[in-house]
């Protein structure tokens, strides 16, 4: 901010601002020196600042110089804003508003006019950020955003350049602190890239963005890069006589990271920097008792930490006056969770509740204390079990989760989206412990209903949102020119993230920035102008368990697992039973579930060892659920690494090889109000197209795969269709071709991009461009409405995990597109089982078994075949899962047509031989 200010200080002496008014020499230097002291004290003193502002003040009406008059309130605006002085700012603006409207006309003659009132736009924007009303801060700062880059390159200057970046990282900033991180890291990149490009030698600025994209860093768990990142801005504060807030901020920030990787000297070192650096008066000393407080903590000193919180919490009331405030809110909550974990629930408790008390009085419900709420909601609930008090704890839960309703729409960026859904899951499972624990002393049905609401509240919300978003484009009425347009962005966003996946540039970034704003405007405009859009978009309503009794047949069960920090629970839904169950986590829980997908995938694996394995895991996740009942079909929500294993080959016998699916029929959803909506879903046809590429030619990097040509080709012995093998199974060809069947057949290789999920692809037919691979990000943006999606390729159901939502699978992308059902797989399959198994199951659903039945009865025949070889190993046939809608498909074979024509033959036959015999 002082690079700032001199910088101002030199925009003023270049561009004569003093006297365009008047000619007086004297008055200039007068008014240049007052600039030039009341520097000396922006940052340090803002009594001895105020006291020279108010001098330039008087001087400059006195010569009714309105533009110096501009500038001095301005700069006394950024003293007032260090010092957290917005009294001094509220009543500077409106003098500010006055004098502008005053002077509206000679202002509109000055060259200059923009700056003027962009100086203003910032202020506001920064007056607003400290009030926590992003709506009015972020408009603010988008005016100076739209306005600079409205301007020719030759009119853009420094100063205009000055504006334009911190305007950039002011939105940033609140874009962070809302917790939308994938977003502030977009525009810190882009500012970084401005600053950079326009600005290289304004090296405080570039490393306070550095700073700021830090920042982003360390929460999204990325600290060696963060610490990069900070010790490079640190180093350049320190030794250029930075801004004092800007090293605090820095070290305070090295000092957490260090914290959390357990280096406490590292952190030790980071404090002395912080105290170090803070005058008597400084405003910041808060930060440092809080960061003390941390170190204190993490070296088990109860009693000292506390004293430290409790001395920042009385600084930060005396900056707000008392008056209620997020960060005093965030500074009760500090308590809470120091109390929390040295076990003093009641402390803990108390503090919450005095956090909560800043939100009564909701003057400005923006979004960052909407966050705020909802985490001291999160720890007030998991506070009140602790303390035995599952109704209290229920009534917080509820709170939370409507916060969490109303939080959701803002958060457009499916990835700070999952973020939001990963922090908020610890709400979901205090209402499950609550609910349990009430239900054991009383046996209420209804406890299992609000159970099963919390479950289904913290599943697939991306997943649902984007299908109901589909179904409300319609109902909407949105005029179709506006859905091409929304169309033809997202084609346009993926089209460049592949590219800059490929080879990133500069050019290419600032492309995407572009369009992704462009892209947020327009959803922003089409939420805000069509109401029903909005409404069925963002219905946060999940089915209840008695509506999913309504759904059930008599011969189904549904278990639906919650996958929490403490305990799984399976709450198991018949056509007219409801029961739950809890399984607390013990210590090995999470390496023996890993252990068991690793013997499953390796077909080596020792087959006696792994079945006792899985009978382990029936009897404590499955078994207790399915007591007193025999359920024909068993429809699975997996919740957590449960999604890494296939139910059906869970071995239900001690003494011999006996798997869960040769008595029940199973499948998969990725959550009840899903599999609802994938039910009611209207679907193209049931003909087939089957695609068998060819990797066999030097020009692929993949294996080939000897049976996928026979698999695919097979499948027309039972459906109509069509099946593209070698050069016509192209991505051209599936691009041109699959929206006309209700069948899609891939019988190719599926590649996993584990750290950008987005990137894993399907592979068609190799060729000289090298642009035939079909990525999750391309099935976002298709419409396809399918009935059935197979993908017999590697690992297809596989991807990242991500907590509530699944694996970020392509299986999962196709569910996207509009897939009613999904068979896939959950490891590399060994390609002559394929062949056998999905012959099997297409027969079966030629004959109109439901899907789950037509793949139980595959898999069930190919165990009886292998019997007495090694191929009974659950690698080679358990690998397969059906998803979704199991409806059985309406027949359009020609097995079923073979068949018919073999009837009305012998039927033709019976008669000419009768008449024949009559005849005689």
């Amino acid at each position: 901010m002082k690079n700032k200010l001199f910088l101002f200080l030199l925009f003023l002496s270049t561009t004569n601002f003093f006297g365009q008014s008047t000619n007086d020499s004297i008055y200039s230097s007068n008014i240049y020196s007052l600039f030039i002291k009341a520097n000396q004290f922006i940052y340090a003193q803002q009594d001895s600042a105020y006291h020279y502002y108010n001098e330039i003040n008087k001087l400059a009406r006195n010569k009714n110089d309105f533009e110096t008059l501009i500038h001095s309130i301005n700069a006394s605006n950024k003293s007032a804003a260090h010092f957290y002085d917005l009294e001094r700012m509220k009543a500077n603006f409106k003098q500010l508003d006055s004098i502008v409207l005053k002077n509206e006309t000679k202002l509109k003659e000055i060259e200059n006019v923009l700056f003027y009132t962009n100086s203003i736009n910032q202020d506001k924007g920064i007056y607003y950020y400290l009030l926590n009303n992003n709506e009015k801060s972020r408009n603010a700062f988008l005016t100076i955003i739209n306005t600079t880059e409205a301007l020719k390159e030759k009119e853009l200057n420094v100063y205009h350049l000055d504006l334009l970046t911190s305007a950039y990282s002011f939105i940033a900033k609140m874009y962070f602190n809302d917790g939308k991180y994938d977003l502030a890291k977009e525009y810190y990149t882009k500012n970084i890239h401005i600053l950079e490009t326009k600005k290289a030698n304004d090296l405080y600025k570039i490393n306070r963005n550095y700073s700021l994209l830090a920042e982003v860093l360390k929460s999204q768990k990325q600290y060696t890069l963060s610490n990069s990142y900070f010790k490079k801005s640190l180093a350049f504060n320190l030794n250029n006589n930075g801004n004092s807030s800007s090293i605090i901020t820095e070290a305070n920030h090295l000092l957490e990271n260090y914290l959390t990787t357990k280096k406490i000297d590292s952190s030790t070192y980071y404090l002395k920097i912080m105290q170090d650096n803070l005058s008597e008066n400084h405003p910041r000393w808060n930060v440092f008792h809080e960061a003390k407080a941390k170190i204190l903590q993490a070296e088990n000193n109860y009693l000292e930490a506390e004293k430290e919180l409790q001395r920042a919490l009385e600084l930060i009331k005396q900056k707000w006056l008392n008056q209620p405030h997020n960060t005093i809110a965030e500074a009760y909550n500090n308590l809470g969770l120091l109390h929390a974990k040295f076990n003093q629930p009641e402390k803990a408790l108390e503090n919450y509740n005095l956090a909560l008390q800043q939100f009564s009085i909701n003057v400005n419900p923006s979004t960052i204390n909407q966050t705020t709420l909802l985490k001291i909601l999160k720890n007030k609930a998991e506070i009140l079990n602790a303390l035995a008090n599952p109704s209290g704890s229920l009534e917080t839960v509820n709170e939370a989760i409507q916060t969490l309703d109303l939080l959701k729409p803002s958060f457009k960026n499916n990835t700070d989206k999952l973020f939001l859904m990963e922090e908020a899951f610890p709400i979901f499972e205090s209402g499950l412990e609550a609910t349990y624990n009430l239900y054991q002393k009383t046996k209420q049905d209804s406890l299992i209903d609000k159970a099963f609401f919390y479950s289904e509240k913290s599943k697939s919300a991306l997943l649902l949102e984007a299908l109901l978003s589909t179904k409300a484009t319609t109902f909407a009425n949105i005029p179709k020119e506006i859905i091409e347009q929304e169309q033809v962005l997202k084609s346009k966003i993926n089209h460049t993230e592949k590219q800059i996946n490929r080879s990133a540039n500069d050019v290419l970034q600032e492309q995407l920035f572009q369009l992704k704003n462009e892209y947020r405007d327009l959803i922003t405009t089409i939420e805000t102008n069509y109401k029903s859009y909005f409404n069925l978009k963002y219905n946060s309503e999940v089915i209840s368990a008695d509506q999913v009794q309504d759904l059930l047949k008599p011969e189904d069960v549904l278990l639906s697992y919650f996958y929490g920090n403490h305990a799984i629970y399976t709450i198991a839904i018949t056509k007219s039973s409801k029961t739950i169950q809890r399984h607390k986590i013990y210590t090995n829980l999470e390496d023996e579930i890993i252990g068991i997908y690793q013997m499953l995938n390796n077909p080596k694996s020792n087959l006696k060892t792994l079945n006792s394995k899985t009978y382990t895991l029936y009897e404590k996740l499955v078994a207790p659920s399915l007591a007193n009942i025999n359920p024909k079909n068993i429809i699975i929500v997996a919740d957590g690494l449960l999604n890494y294993i296939p139910f059906s080959s869970l071995n239900t016998d001690t003494t011999k090889n006996k798997y869960l699916v040769e008595d029940h029929a199973i499948s998969y959803a990725n959550s009840a109000t899903l599999l609802k909506q994938l039910i009611e879903k209207e679907v193209v046809n049931n003909e087939v197209l089957a695609f068998a590429p060819s990797f066999s030619n030097a020009s692929s990097t993949l294996l080939p795969l000897p049976n996928n040509t026979a698999e695919a080709t097979d499948i027309l012995n039972y459906f109509k269709g069509k099946t593209l093998t070698s050069n016509q199974a192209t991505l051209e060809n599936f691009n041109t071709e699959s929206s006309k069947y209700g069948i899609l057949h891939f019988a190719t290789h599926a590649i996993l991009d584990d750290e950008t999920p987005e990137y894993s692809y399907l592979a068609f037919q190799p060729n000289a461009t090298n642009n035939n691979l079909l990525y999750v990000s391309d099935l976002y943006n298709l419409n396809l409405n399918t009935n059935l999606v197979t993908l017999s390729a590697c690992e297809s159901g596989i991807g990242n995990l991500k907590r509530g939502e699944g694996f970020m699978s392509l299986a999962r992308g196709f569910y996207f597109s509009g897939a009613s059902s999904i068979s896939s797989t959950l490891w590399k399959i060994n390609d002559a089982s394929a062949l056998k198994i999905m012959d099997s199951f297409y027969k079966n659903l030629s004959k109109k078994e439901p899907k789950n039945s037509a793949l139980q009865k595959a898999q069930i025949a190919f165990l009886n075949t292998n019997k007495q070889n090694a191929l009974i190993h659950p690698y080679y046939w358990s690998g397969f899962v059906i998803s979704g809608n199991t409806t059985a498909l309406a027949s359009s074979s020609n097995l079923i047509w073979y068949i018919l024509g073999g009837i009305v033959f012998i039927i033709a036959g019976g008669i000419f031989r009768k008449r024949t015999k009559s005849k005689i």
